[in-house]
């Protein structure tokens, strides 16, 4: 079951000055930079929390995101993030109607999702299939001492 829009993906040239953007106009605290280099990814990313949603800056130097990059510029939405309960149910009805799960650069999975340095569980739905639109599905597995204290104040 989807529970909420968990982030929106957003490319960008320089993630330190788009971090400090971000940051200041909505009264964040300043994420960890993530380094990813992979074969056919190479990035850094980092993501900012918005209330209870997170925008994640991706500054891409080889593999998805270039091309977005230099086609629609600065601030290019990437990618949409949904949070699902249960990622193997999602995994299952997505592929009873022929969609197959995909990695970050759209390989078919060996597995039923992917293990984020976090913890947190994801695949991708490819935007073939998705009318245009790369698509996430996430799961949290883990939540920061951040998240935790902030819902723990709202409650």
């Amino acid at each position: 079951m989807i529970r909420r829009l968990h982030h929106v993906g957003i490319v960008t040239a320089n993630l330190e000055a788009a971090l400090s953007h971000y940051a200041e106009v909505f009264g964040c605290e300043v994420p960890r930079i993530l380094s990813v280099d992979k074969p056919r990814i190479k990035l850094r990313t980092a993501m900012l929390s918005i209330g209870e949603s997170h925008l994640q800056l991706i500054e891409p130097e080889s593999g998805p995101g270039v091309d977005d990059l230099k086609g629609g510029g600065e601030g290019t939405i990437f990618e949409i993030a949904l949070e699902v309960s249960d990622i193997e149910e999602m995994y299952h009805r997505m592929k009873a109607q022929n969609i197959e799960p995909v990695d970050f650069v759209g390989e078919p999975l060996r597995t039923k999702f992917l293990v984020a340095s976090s913890g947190n569980r994801y695949f991708y739905l490819p935007s073939d299939k998705m009318r245009g639109t790369l698509i996430e599905i996430y799961q949290v597995m883990y939540q920061s001492p951040s998240q935790v204290k902030s819902k723990q104040v709202r409650d």
